[in-house]
């Protein structure tokens, strides 16, 4: 959802992004950095301190926003940064919802944090991998959906913040799995459908 206003804030990343490039800083400096930045979050909510990690977060997704900027500013993406950025991810969407599992933040409606936090996580992985997937067999750019990892870290960033960790986390968990099966959908209708 978020990517597909992104010609409308490029222009206000690219502004953020420059004195990055100005100095020097590299696009994988900035992935690592926004990487570190999200484990730290992760911590912290582990720790049961949600507001401080969701204000690190938004931190952590600043640099995450930045990085392809400032890649495009000083001689354009490399295929190892694209690489390291997908792992890095990843590793950070684990961290973050295993932070909030070991808190025990993200309890609803009588089921553990485990529980919702498993749901979360299974979701966030499979909306990459489904994307991943279905481009590797032909689909064209899959960016399609409503739980897209920017707004996943935006939903629990923000739900950090406002002491709502659980219910963000519910959140993630449902638009997750609908996303996947959009992304499914949308597949199908691109590989099989069009050749009927």
């Amino acid at each position: 959802m978020l990517s597909s206003a992104r010609e409308k804030i490029d222009p206000w990343i690219n502004a953020l992004a420059r004195p990055f490039a100005e100095v020097g800083l590299g696009p994988n400096t900035l992935t690592v950095i926004g990487a570190l930045l999200g484990s730290l979050a992760a911590v912290l909510f582990a720790l049961q301190e949600p507001a401080r990690a969701g204000a690190i977060l938004l931190l952590s997704g600043f640099f995450d926003a930045i990085d392809g900027a400032v890649a495009r500013m000083t001689g354009g993406p490399t295929l190892f940064g694209g690489i390291l950025d997908s792992v890095l991810d990843r590793y950070v969407d684990f961290a973050i919802l295993a932070g909030i599992i070991w808190g025990g933040l993200a309890e609803f409606a009588g089921q553990p944090s485990w529980f919702w936090g498993v749901l979360a996580l299974a979701g966030s992985l499979m909306v990459s991998y489904t994307r991943a997937r279905a481009e590797a067999s032909g689909t064209g750019k899959l960016a399609v959906g409503i739980a897209e990892r920017g707004e996943r870290i935006l939903i629990l960033a923000v739900g950090g913040i406002i002491g709502c960790v659980n219910y963000a986390v519910v959140l993630v968990a449902v638009l997750t799995h609908v996303t996947v099966a959009h992304r499914m959908i949308v597949a199908w209708q691109r590989l099989v459908y069009r050749w009927r």
